[in-house]
């Protein structure tokens, strides 16, 4: 596609001011054009990379974070339903501890679980959400960022930019289906040309009470979905501090808290659940980035992070009627980044990170355990004018220990990657790509150590992944403007896989399975025809198919057999009429049968199923105000599905959303 690019004094100074450059006299310079093809990063990346950026996600009617989730390829999503649902990922059949989870630079963690609930990030603060599998040709970014097979990366909308001194305000009202409502706010200014601010705050609401069918032999009834209340709220602050024009320091104060009953899993004819979950997470995170000293940059982070966790059941199988288990995590961590450009196609960095995590709890088998991490990555990058070559090396060291009791083992290794992307002819955006990548995880503390579950001899988990895939960008013709095809066939061979087998909504039940592989391939597509003036038709989709089997032994019972909750066959697709009128997505998200156990026993079956939903958006705009309204139809056909066995998912919705925007 063709991209004009508008040059001024505002650009310039912020990329090339350095120490020696004192003169900060402002000189009014006459605008120019630029005119070039801009290659997406999905396309000439030398690993999988596929981005949703704000605009992409509108124009594909992206309702919610789960919804964004289906639309990437190779994604397994666990959902328990329902705006409070909790909702996990996992990715080309890795386990979901082993999908790191990067929020505005900084790596998200749970020591107790290694499950990070993307339910807790509205999709209302991201600007973009990125899926990258092996390693990203971002090289200056922290050891812990490489330190997991796949990384989503959310990135939320930035502060106003220094040159820019008005206030940003934004105020949103969703109200929806089953008593749900979500108001918004963000405020953002640059208060001088070295600081500027945002703030971020939500409210949800949601009864959850939804309707499903429940089936027994031949009798059909109608119920609806019990004890699911759920009132969340997040809070965030964000400041950025330009001491240069090449050096700035970012800050972020982050609050969220959730009060949600727990429906559990659907029985017959006993809809009574008594469980409830209260979730509080805070987090103090800052990001330093000095790129003032010639070839040589470096980035400082450090962060703090409490996490508490109250889960509560009453029943009388509990002695005295109540199960009441409580956890507190507890995270310190800090990250340096060095990089050095000795010429301009070769970078290396040197990046460190250490963490000190800790959990307090009643549930546990020890007392008090605790873990010191250092991860270290050496990495080296190549590029000229038609390859890109990455390779890193990441040394992991964990020290386990607890207050009272036997401690997990210690471990530590070596795991390298290498990628490389090549563009065989310079007049086409076509490129092949090839990667490997070995990684290494450690099970959680409720791995190791949880009440009649965890155990301290659970093997840590390796892989070793292989990628090539083909990619290819069109742009620039009268109807088809636009065209992005994306092409992957994957291979990974994972010992001591780590399987998570949900017992309920909070807890789950893991196990070795010695030797696994998963073999697939993902096929993403984007297109954009030109229908006339002001008319515009977008599709998109994408399709994965994935085999994942244990491979222990061929006398197992689970040998050959497809990994439980990972589908052979899923996809999602969106089409898009943008007109002067009011913009309408049809989109649709499906996947074939799964089974709730290795041994795919037929009784644990969960049908396969597609789900369609249809959005209608019409955006106002005078000077500098501007309104968004939307209506969302989800589940539009009122299809009975479950992503996880006996949790039904919601039938048709909807949802108005009245958006203000002032800038």
């Amino acid at each position: 596609m063709n991209a004009t690019i508008l040059i001024g004094l505002a650009g310039a100074a912020m990329t090339a001011t350095s120490p020696l450059d004192q003169d900060t006299t402002a000189h009014d310079l006459e605008e120019f054009e630029v005119v070039a093809q801009r290659v997406r990063k999905e396309v000439s990346s030398s690993a999988p990379l596929y981005t949703l950026d704000g605009e992409r996600m509108k124009t594909m009617g992206v309702s919610d974070m789960a919804d964004a989730l289906h639309r990437l390829p190779g994604i397994n999503i666990r959902d328990y339903g329902g705006a409070g649902g909790m909702k996990t990922v996992s990715v080309r059949g890795f386990g979901t501890s082993h999908t790191g989870v990067i929020y505005d630079g900084v790596a998200l963690s749970d020591c107790q679980s290694g499950n990070i609930d993307l339910s807790r990030y509205s999709l209302d603060n991201v600007g973009s959400l990125s899926l990258i599998v092996g390693d990203n040709n971002d090289i200056f970014t922290t050891a812990k960022a490489s330190a997991s097979a796949a990384s989503m990366i959310i990135t939320t909308d930035a502060v106003p930019s220094p040159v820019d001194s008005l206030w940003h305000v934004t105020a949103q009202m969703r109200i929806g289906a089953w008593g749900t409502y979500n108001p918004y706010f963000r405020a953002g200014k640059t208060l001088s040309r070295l600081f500027s601010f945002a703030v971020t705050g939500e409210f949800t609401h949601a009864e959850n009470d939804y309707p499903f069918t429940l089936r027994n032999g031949k009798l059909v009834t109608r119920e609806r979905r019990n004890n699911s209340r759920m009132n969340s709220g997040h809070a965030e602050i964000n400041t950025r501090w330009r001491p240069t024009g090449a050096s700035m320091l970012d800050t972020k104060v982050y609050y969220y808290e959730n009060s949600r009953l727990l429906p559990g899993a659907v029985k017959l004819y006993n809809p009574v659940s008594n469980e409830s979950l209260h979730d509080r997470n805070f987090f103090g995170q800052l990001t330093y980035r000095n790129l003032s000293h010639g070839k040589f940059s470096w980035q400082a982070i450090a962060k703090f992070n409490w996490d508490a966790t109250r889960y509560r059941d009453r029943d009388g199988k509990y002695p005295g009627g109540l199960l009441d288990e409580h956890y507190i995590q507890r995270e310190a961590y800090a990250s340096g980044i060095a990089m050095y450009l000795p010429t301009e196609r070769v970078g290396l960095t040197y990046a460190v990170d250490y963490a000190f995590n800790n959990l307090s709890t009643n549930q546990m088998e020890v007392v008090g355990p605790w873990r010191h991490t250092v991860l270290q990555a050496l990495t080296g990058k190549f590029t000229n004018s038609f390859m890109v070559v990455t390779g890193r090396l990441l040394c992991s060291i964990y020290d386990n220990g607890v207050r009272e009791g036997t401690p997990a083992a210690d471990y530590s290794k070596l795991s390298p990657s290498l990628s490389a992307s090549f563009r065989p002819w310079q007049d086409h955006d076509i490129y092949l790509r090839a990667s490997y990548k070995n990684i290494f995880r450690m099970p959680t503390f409720n791995e190791s150590y949880y009440y009649h579950m965890g155990s301290t001899s659970l093997k840590p988990e390796s892989t070793d992944q292989y990628n090539i895939g083909v990619t290819w960008q069109y742009g620039g013709g009268r109807v088809l403007e636009s065209a992005v095809l994306t092409g992957d066939v994957y291979y990974n061979d994972i010992t001591d896989k780590i399987v998570a087998i949900p017992t309920n909504m909070f807890i789950w039940s893991m196990t070795n399975l010695d030797k696994a592989r998963a073999f697939g391939a993902d096929i993403t597509a984007s297109l954009t025809f030109a229908l006339g003036r002001g008319h515009t038709l977008v599709g998109a989709c994408n399709y994965s198919w994935q085999r994942v089997q244990p491979r222990t032994s061929p006398a197992d019972p689970d040998y050959n057999k497809q990994v439980a909750y990972t589908p052979v066959h899923s996809g999602a697709g969106s089409l898009s009429w943008v007109n002067p009128w009011v913009d309408i997505v049809v989109h649709a998200t499906g996947m074939s049968d799964r089974y709730g156990t290795n041994s795919n026993l037929p009784v644990t079956r969960v049908a396969g199923y597609m789900e369609m939903g249809i959005t209608l958006q019409r955006s106002l705009k005078f000077r500098r105000h501007n309104v968004d309204l939307r209506v969302d139809v989800t589940n539009l056909l009122d299809t009975q599905y479950e992503l996880v066995a006996a949790y039904p998912m919601p039938g048709r919705g909807w949802s108005v959303t009245a958006t203000y925007r002032f800038n």
